[in-house]
């Protein structure tokens, strides 16, 4: 990666390796997979879509970002 920036390198990454997300792996009903950051036990944001499906990818639901509310996993 190259980044062009006048401010010192110190100060754009700092924090950069504090940071560590908690990614999900969800089944999407469409066939797809949605990767999800998880913000808290009912909500996530979406990170990517996986799907072969073109429709899914026009979808504003599904559009990176966007928030997902889930239910958690019962065991």
């Amino acid at each position: 990666m190259i980044l062009y920036t006048i401010m010192p390198a110190e100060l754009v990454l700092d924090g950069y390796e504090s940071h560590h997300p908690n990614y999900l792996e969800m089944d999407y009903p469409g066939g797809g997979k949605l990767i999800v950051e998880q913000i808290s036990l009912t909500e996530g944001r979406l990170i990517r879509l996986i799907s072969s499906r073109h429709e899914d990818y026009l979808n504003a639901k599904l559009q990176p970002g966007a928030k997902i509310t889930f239910s958690p996993a019962q065991n």
